[in-house]
């Protein structure tokens, strides 16, 4: 069966997969050659989810460390899964690739929710040691304020003055050494977290020395208290206060806040932990602004009050963080869908995505959808129509064809071309191929200045049908390891028709044959 042939083209693999691995392919068979490209493909689409959840990771693991958190039992070995996956792909076995990569960006998806909740708990912390800050600062003012007026309340008011004033001195210098840190403003950073930890540090040493002072201070009063009586200079003298019984006069502190509010603010914390999570410190330190403001509020109704309209604002503010991360997400997931065909124009698309993304304005995503499944799907027809053009070719070029001038614009055009073995000026095959390439019609020629056909000459057409035959079989398999394959529609056995007869002159310029030199004329 060497006559003339029409075969038609059938993609076995995308046109974006890489020829070297449909080449290293070619033996596994249709199916396996099928299943292979899939895989390379959502591999490709994979790998684009996995450097997104890597990035995310990474963000949220620089966080962490920037506020005290250890970070190491959360890091991952990505560069070696990539360069694993990039070899079972080149091994055949993208299947497995995916499999690997898909189970690292579960195991990244795991690590960052973990991550997550450890941030949450650490900026929950944060917030509350902030917002104790002015309350510890206040308490530990009052404290040293109390030494002055617990020594002028314990000394007895008989007692020599130069004891009295001594001892007065004494509470007013210990007064005098206190100062209280300065005032802080909420801040998520590594240098606001640096600064709130030398605040609470600033407070630990002051508490801490104001215990000691006001306990010298007591034992000094009543060491002087004794020496009077034992020299019989105080010996009428009431007895001094202690500071237990001086803080049992001192007025009550304040009633504790109501139920309600302990309960807003509580609610209050646990969002904007959640905020701090999803969003910088802008949108939070904002509203721990208006905590403290509310904290300093005398009126416990209007505090309750403005607490509860705070958790609802909070609570709006969260469901929109949500939102854009759900929209984020989306824009990742056409981000991921287009990656396989990096290096078209879709990359276009990507582009305009990837800004719209940047800017985190929430914007109906349908549009850029329908543009790149659009674009997407041009670029596949155009890659499918240029990878059968250089399958067409490239096979007819490695049996040793040579083609016409203008044979690549033929083809791209659906017109007709010829090729021929160099050094063959008779014989020829014209190929005609329909407007994307997926149908292939072949036939010999012979180029000849008489059409007249003898006997001799019908048996060498045959003859050469018959190598053109076993040329057009080897072709088809070449076409194969570019993921193609050609399936027959029309096959005549050769001698069935004589071979069309073309007038030489007619013959393209690469086929005509070459001229005898003619004499010059005489001068």
């Amino acid at each position: 069966m060497s006559g003339p042939k029409v075969v038609v083209f059938s993609p076995l693999a995308p046109a974006l997969i890489p020829v070297a691995l449909l080449i290293g392919a070619g033996a596994l068979g249709a199916v396996a050659l099928a299943n292979l490209t899939a895989n390379y493909l959502e591999q490709r689409r994979q790998l684009e989810r996995l450097r997104q959840q890597r990035e995310r990771l990474e963000n949220l693991l620089g966080r962490m460390r920037s506020l005290g958190l250890t970070t190491d039992h959360l890091q991952t070995s990505i560069d070696r899964v990539l360069k694993r996956a990039d070899q079972l792909v080149l091994e055949g076995n993208a299947a497995a690739a995916v499999a690997l990569v898909t189970a690292e960006i579960n195991g990244i998806e795991d690590q960052r929710r973990t991550a997550e909740e450890i941030l949450e708990r650490r900026v929950t912390d944060l917030q509350r040691r902030f917002q104790a800050l002015p309350a510890r600062a206040a308490e530990m003012q009052r404290n040293a304020e109390r030494l002055e007026t617990f020594a002028q309340s314990a000394i007895p008011a008989g007692w020599p003055a130069a004891e009295r004033e001594r001892l007065l001195a004494r509470a007013r210098e210990a007064r005098a050494g206190f100062a209280p840190p300065p005032a802080l403003t909420a801040d998520l950073s590594e240098a606001g977290v640096e600064k709130l930890t030398a605040a609470e540090t600033q407070l630990d040493t002051a508490e801490h020395t104001v215990a000691i002072l006001q306990h010298a201070l007591e034992q000094e009063i009543n060491a002087t208290q004794k020496r009077l009586l034992s020299d019989r200079l105080g010996a009428a003298a009431p007895r001094t206060v202690s500071l237990a019984e001086f803080l049992a006069r001192q007025p009550r502190p304040a009633a504790a806040p109501d139920p309600a509010e302990e309960r807003a603010a509580r609610k209050l914390d646990s969002l904007l932990a959640k905020m701090a999570v999803l969003q910088d410190t802008a949108g939070w330190a904002d509203l721990m602004r208006r905590v403290e403001g509310i904290r300093a509020e005398d009126d416990p109704a209007r505090r309750r009050s403005l607490y509860e309209n705070l958790v609802l604002d909070a609570s709006r503010r969260l469901t929109e963080l949500r939102a854009v991360e759900q929209w984020l997400a989306a824009v990742d997931c056409l981000l991921a869908d287009a990656a396989p065909y990096a290096g078209t124009a879709v990359d276009q698309v990507v582009a305009e995505l990837r800004d719209i993304r940047r800017a985190g304005r929430i914007v109906p995503l349908e549009p850029w959808q329908q543009r790149l499944a659009d674009t997407q799907q041009r670029e596949l027809a155009r890659l499918e129509h240029e990878r059968r053009r250089r399958a067409i070719l490239e096979s007819l070029t490695e049996l040793g064809y040579e083609t016409s001038v203008g044979m690549s614009t033929a083809l791209v055009q659906a017109g007709k071309l010829v090729v021929r073995k160099p050094g063959e000026s008779d014989y020829a095959i014209e190929v005609v191929a329909n407007q994307d390439l997926s149908q292939l019609q072949t036939a010999m020629v012979r180029y000849s200045d008489s059409p007249e056909l003898t006997e001799q000459q019908a048996l060498r057409d045959r003859e050469r049908e018959e190598e053109w035959c076993a040329d057009h079989a080897r072709i088809r398999e070449k076409i194969a390891q570019h993921g193609l394959t050609a399936k027959f529609k029309m096959q005549l056995p050769a001698g069935a028709h004589p071979v069309r007869v073309v007038p030489r002159e007619t013959a393209p310029p690469a086929l005509a044959r070459p001229q005898q030199n003619q004499a010059k004329p005489p001068v």
